[in-house]
Formats: structure tokens, sequence, C-alpha cells
């Protein structure tokens, strides 16, 4: 997301078989241009922000026989703005055109006797007969704003959380489809969901629930100290089952926090299933890789589906991360789709994604004692599930899900006009080199090098203290950092031992500048 008048970088680069690459957007059009001529083989178009509006750039590879293959990305120009001050927090309201498939024509009313909740059912196979033509449609987007990140919001398609975007390094953290286009999944009983990406609330079934994309009530508020933040919450039109999402930006932070709260109306206990279902392709390119890696502090896992045969079948357990042989939290290791829940319970207090290749991630800080549940999903690599199920583009995603019952096979029971409700945040990570461990206030990267040790530090607000790092059987060594959200911490800790012996075990602490301690982590041995 940009500004009228600003400056976007544009680039495409090929693979192998490349002979030309070309750029296009608004009528701007670079033509085809060689790779070779190229530096780094990139091409390279710098396009100024025009009026106010959602552009859709295109890039084109072209191979010796003539094949041409394309890519297309959303970018929307944000409505003209007087300047932030420093420290400043501000809310805007704009609308969005995102390409749209004609999901309305095909629904039918329907009604789950168990939640008395409403939801629209769709008819896949008249659908499919059609065939669809896709129109450009227009949204209602809501953005809170801070120095260090944009968050986006769809109200009319979910009530989503559907973007958070790093402004210092300009990456996105969650997936962002440029199509709004129905997929084959969803509750059996609705299908037609939609991978449209971002945070969205799944509820009262399993599966992405019912309302994924239907408008939710959307208020937007600001409080006395600059904190911004919007209200997400379910119609009040009888259903047994009501939710209420909260979610705030405060000055000076890179991180955003969620508060569901779920009350039960029913008048009798209720089984239901909550879950938040994070659809991540952090960095840029709004693809995942096979580097990417699942950073998840379990050692055990359950089953929900996979289309792997060298693995187990559903609430079957297998060791994590190696597993079979493999090491499953690289995405490149995978062969089919997987989805995994951690086993019995979430472990806690985070889970993330990072990579390295981008340098970028994504992190969830929660309480595991409340939200019990997490899982993590991928569309595979070697053998992955197409894109064309859910876009146009080619784009890929893969997820992180928090709930309140440990999985998908039990419900959580709430008992007659009781409530639950909880606190975690999310926040994008870039250019700490690596993830191991987050907290609230900063994540840590730690990965063994020639040398020695490379440590990161990616903190959510600005924060100034000692990085102490500890060998067995040798003296700590301190290192002092400033770092902020647009300003990492890396440091070089050098090998101790002759570089044919092993490294030993090391602990790293991270402190403030009162000496409290922020996070505490022992790596293992190469």
């Amino acid at each position: 997301m940009v500004r009228p008048g600003e400056p976007v970088a544009i680039r495409v680069r090929g693979d192998a078989e490349t002979v030309a690459l070309r750029l296009a957007i608004e009528g701007a059009d670079t033509g085809w241009r060689n790779p070779a001529q190229l530096a780094d083989g990139e091409l390279l178009y710098t396009w100024i922000a025009s009026e106010p509006d959602t552009y859709t750039i295109i890039g084109q590879a072209r191979n010796a026989a003539g094949g041409v293959t394309e890519q297309a990305h959303t970018l929307i120009v944000l409505p003209y703005a007087e300047p932030a001050r420093r420290g400043a927090t501000r809310i805007i309201e704009t609308k969005v055109t995102l390409p749209t498939y004609p999901l309305e024509e095909y629904l039918r009313p329907a009604l789950d006797p168990d939640y008395a909740w409403p939801y629209w059912a769709f008819d896949r196979a008249a659908y499919d007969a059609a065939p669809p033509q896709i129109r450009p449609q227009r949204y209602r987007l809501v953005i809170l704003e801070n120095d260090y990140v944009q968050v986006s919001f769809l109200p009319e398609l979910g009530g989503r959380l559907w973007q958070i975007l790093h402004k210092p390094s300009g990456d996105t953290m969650f997936y962002q489809n440029a199509v709004v286009k129905p997929s084959p999944w969803g509750p059996a009983q609705q299908l037609g969901w939609l991978a449209l990406g971002g945070l969205e609330w799944a509820l009262p079934v399993n599966e992405h629930g019912y309302d994924w994309g239907t408008p939710w009530e959307f208020t937007t508020f600001q409080d006395a100290d600059g904190t911004v933040g919007a209200r997400i919450a379910t119609p009040d039109d009888g259903r047994f089952l009501s939710a209420v999402i909260t979610v705030t930006l405060a000055p000076d932070t890179a991180r955003v926090r969620v508060q569901p709260s779920l009350h039960n109306r029913a008048g009798r206990d209720l089984d239901v299933h909550f879950w938040q279902t994070a659809m991540l392709a952090p960095g840029a390119g709004n693809r995942v890789g096979p580097a990417l890696r699942f950073v998840i502090p379990a050692r055990t896992m359950m089953i929900h589906s996979t289309g792997d045969p060298m693995l187990p079948g559903p609430q079957q357990r297998i060791s994590w991360p190696v597993s079979y042989g493999r090491d499953l939290s690289r995405l490149g290791n995978w062969f089919r789709y997987l989805g995994l829940f951690e086993y019995p319970t979430a472990h806690g207090p985070f889970v993330g994604v990072y990579d390295p290749e981008l340098d970028a991630g994504a992190v969830r800080i929660f309480p595991a004692t409340v939200a019990q549940g997490s899982k993590l999903f991928g569309l595979g690599w070697r053998d992955p599930i197409g894109s064309d199920a859910y876009t146009d583009d080619g784009s890929t995603y893969v997820e992180l899900h928090g709930g309140l019952s440990p999985s998908f096979f039990e419900p959580y029971r709430l008992a007659a006009d009781e409530s639950v409700e909880w606190e975690e945040t999310w926040y994008p990570i870039a250019g700490s080199g690596g993830l191991v461990y987050a907290t609230e206030l900063v994540a840590l990267g730690l990965a063994p090098t020639a040398a020695g040790w490379r440590a990161g530090l990616y903190p959510t607000q600005p924060l100034s203290g000692t990085l102490v790092v500890r060998v067995a059987g040798e003296p700590a060594t301190r290192y002092a950092f400033d770092a902020a959200p647009d300003a990492p911490f890396v440091q070089e800790i050098p090998r101790s031992r002759p570089a044919a012996l092993p490294l030993r075990p090391l602990t790293v602490q991270v402190e403030d500048h009162q000496g409290r301690t922020l996070l505490v982590y022992t790596a293992s041995r190469e």
C-alpha cells in the first residue's frame, strides 16, 4: 500500500530458461527485455503511484519456445493524507477494487439448528457448469496505521484482518489473494470458502466456520493514549453464540493485539469450535518458498489430514520436527498437503514461521492455558494442491491456526451464559536472520556459522539492553544493543573452540536497560 506520488519499485525475475522479461502497470509497459543485459538478471521498473485506487502489476517471463508465464500482484494506492507526525497513529477508511467471481449467484440461505446460525450454502455444481465470469467489485477497506505497520481489514468479507504491512522493509506478513474466488473447501454443508488471506475468525464449526465471506459489524475507535482499534462482531440476530474480536495498534510498536471474546446465549451448554486462521506468505512476492520454516515449540504433533503416503493418517501422532527421516519444519521437505496439531495441547507461548531466504517471518504470542489449540497447514511442496483451486496468479501460502480446543476433533464446551476471552499478539519480523524463540517484546534468531553463531534480535518497539551469551564452562559475554522495528540488532558470536570440534550448547539471554530478563533461550548442539 502506498500513497499518491510515492515511488514504487517493481521487480520481476525469470529462471534459467527465461529469454525475455516484461512489466506492466496502468498502461505503462517496459517492453520485452533480455535478462542477460539486466543487473543480476532482474527487470526493475520504478512507477510513481497515481490516483487513489487499486492497480494490477503484471510480470511476464518468456522462454525460447515462446511460452509466457505471468504473475499478477494487486497494489493499493491509498487516499491523499496529511503526513503523520512521528509516533502518531491514524485510522483510514477507503475502498479497494478486487476482481470477483460471481459467488452470490450460486448461494442459497441455510440454517444450522444446533447454533441457530444462518449461513449461505454454495452450489458448486451449478457454479462449475456456468462457467463463471470474473468482474471488478469494490469493497470497504479500513486501515490502522502507525510508524511501523499498516493493518488493513475487509469488513464485508468476514471482518478479516487482511494484511499487516511492515513499513520499514516494505514486506507484507499475510498472504493476500488478488482475486475473490470460491475454493472447493469450507464446511461440508456450505463449501465455497474464500482463500482471501489474512487472519479470519472461524466459528461455530471447523474448516473455516460459516462467516468467512459475510459482513461483520465493524467499528473503529481511538483511545486517549493514541491506540487505534477495530471492534469486529457477529450480528445480533438470535444466533446462540456471539463473538467480538477487538484488534488494537498502539503508537510506536509493530505488534498487533487481538482480543477474542465469545458468549453462549443458548440457555444451555453449547459445544463450539473457534479457530483463528492465519494465511501467511511473509516477505516479498506473496508466495512461500522451500526454505520457509514452521517454528513450533513442540516435540509431538497429531495429524489432522495429509496427502503424503509416507505419513500416517488422521489422529495419529508423529515426532516433531524430524519424523520419518524428514525435517518437517522445512516446507521444502514436504511432499503433499499436511495439517498438524500440537499434541496433546499447544505448548506456547509462541508459534511462528520464518523464511531465511527472504529474512522475513511472522509470530503469534498467545496464552496456551486458554487457547489450547495450535495447528499448522500447508498445501505441500513437491506435489502440492494446485493454486488454481483458490487464485489465478499462482500465489501460495501456509497457515497457522489458533483455537480454544486442542484440535478439530474435540469441541470447546461453554456453559449457559458463560463467556471466554483472551488476548494474543501478532507481529511481522524482518532482518533478524531467523527465528528460534519469541515473546511479546522481542523475537530471537540464532544460527551456527563457520565462525561461531549469529544472533539477531527483532524488537516490537524501540528497545535497548544487553544480549548475554553463556557457553558451557566459559565466562558470560555481554553485548549492548539499541534496536527498533526498523533497526534489528545482529551480533556475531565468535567460536571459542577449534573449528574441528563441535560448538558447545549456549544460552542467550536478553535483558532490557534496567537489567530485567525479557527472554532466555538455550541452543542445542550442532
